[in-house]
């Protein structure tokens, strides 16, 4: 019986560390798409695409966790 809740607990701990690892893979390309993005709109604008942009660094996405 005590074999079973030791395998229910691995099971678990596992789990959770797929979903943890899985939340951080999301946030992680979230802040690289907004990076992206922020160059992008940059690029724009000073080459005179754009008439003006809005546009921060992205750094506070890179603050998600």
């Amino acid at each position: 019986m005590d074999t079973l809740h030791q395998s229910d607990a691995a099971l678990q701990e596992k789990l959770s560390f797929d979903t943890f690892r899985n939340e951080v893979l999301r946030d992680y390309r979230i802040a690289c798409e907004s990076r992206q993005t922020s160059l992008l709109g940059r690029k724009e604008v000073l080459t005179g695409k754009a008439k003006f942009g809005i546009f921060g660094d992205g750094k506070e996405v890179a603050q998600l966790a």
